[in-house]
């Protein structure tokens, strides 16, 4: 750690006289290039014509963002260094996660899996997160990513690699096939179609229980699936919002039988005795509700089957139906 010791003594000769957001292009320069490249993480272009320098954090949006952009920089001769920077602090997860990631057999791959949202195994070892973070503290760096490109000029926040390219005036460069920092999942669109929750189901960006929970389903909650995949013979069920894919295991779920139903005109029904609310017409379905006598719905769905008829309405997307023997009309 000798170099970001040095490195922190002539920062503060320099903010001793003038604050950061003074330092110039060259004295960024200086203090990027004086970071000793095995405090660094660095994914090592095979051009080596260019480097960018950058303060970054697991946790941050942007930043995964931008690592996934990390074979096109490598692939147009642009060297991506990366200098830890978690924003919650010392001693924060996002600290202990950069920790896991120095401290692993292959830093690079774990920092990969950690940005991609995998649960690290902890770890502790001789590492330079602290004083990386400290040195980033001292150099004003207060949003991720920070790029200082290889001439001392900055970019605080992401670019695409084509823009930073463009930037450095460097020629941009097709990365190979089969490089992606994050492999897509290739899962199967299905038919929409609804399923309940039958056991506490923990929800993923990818089909992995290694990744890191993104919230859980509670049992007796219908949800709308429509991606399919299996991996090492485990059936997973997924679905997409706000433009991220979410999976589960489909061992959590019970498929809710589509039903012909037939429109009706829209009435309210009162229970002529205590009855319930199905998410399916059978009474072997799961009750969703129940309706206690002289309590009624506005129903305008008729389903008659092997289980007699019965009367339904939809809410929210979900289908609900009763026995039309316990319902009057009001």
């Amino acid at each position: 750690m000798k170099s970001i010791i040095a490195v922190t003594s002539f920062l503060f000769s320099i903010l001793f006289t003038s604050p950061s957001w003074a330092l110039s292009a060259v004295e960024y320069k200086n203090l990027a290039d004086g970071i000793s490249s095995d405090e660094m993480i660095v994914y090592e272009s095979t051009g080596k014509l260019r480097h960018i320098t950058v303060f970054t954090d697991i946790d941050c949006g942007y930043c995964r963002k931008l690592h996934s952009e990390v074979p096109a920089l490598n692939a147009s001769g642009v060297d991506v260094r990366y200098v830890a920077y978690p924003r919650a602090g010392i001693g924060s997860d996002s600290f202990k996660k950069y920790v896991s990631v120095y401290c692993a057999d292959n830093p690079k791959k774990a920092l990969t899996n950690a940005k991609m949202g995998m649960l690290l195994k902890p770890a502790d070892c001789d590492n330079p997160v602290e004083e990386n973070y400290r040195f980033g503290k001292r150099l004003a760096v207060n949003g991720t990513p920070m790029i200082v490109i290889d001439d001392g000029s900055v970019v605080s926040g992401y670019l695409s690699a084509r823009k930073l390219l463009r930037r450095m005036k460097v020629g941009y460069v097709s990365p190979p096939k089969g490089s992606e920092m994050f492999p897509k999942v290739a899962a199967t669109r299905i038919s929409p179609e609804q399923y309940l929750i039958i056991n506490e189901a923990h929800l993923y960006t990818r089909p992995d229980t290694r990744m890191q929970s993104m919230g859980t389903m509670q049992p007796d909650v219908v949800h709308k699936f429509s991606l399919e995949i299996e991996i090492d013979g485990e059936r997973w069920l997924g679905f997409r919002k706000g433009g991220s894919q979410y999976y589960t295991q489909a061992n959590n779920l019970r498929l809710i039988p589509s039903v012909a139903t037939q429109s009706i005109k829209s009435k309210k029904y009162a229970a002529v005795r205590p009855t319930a609310l199905y998410i399916s017409p059978d009474k072997s379905a799961k009750k969703m509700a129940d309706m206690p006598a002289r309590s009624y719905f506005r129903f305008n769905l008729e389903v008659r089957n092997e289980n007699g008829r019965w009367l339904g309405f939809s809410r929210n997307g979900i289908k609900y139906y009763a026995p039309a023997a316990d319902l009057e009309e009001i």
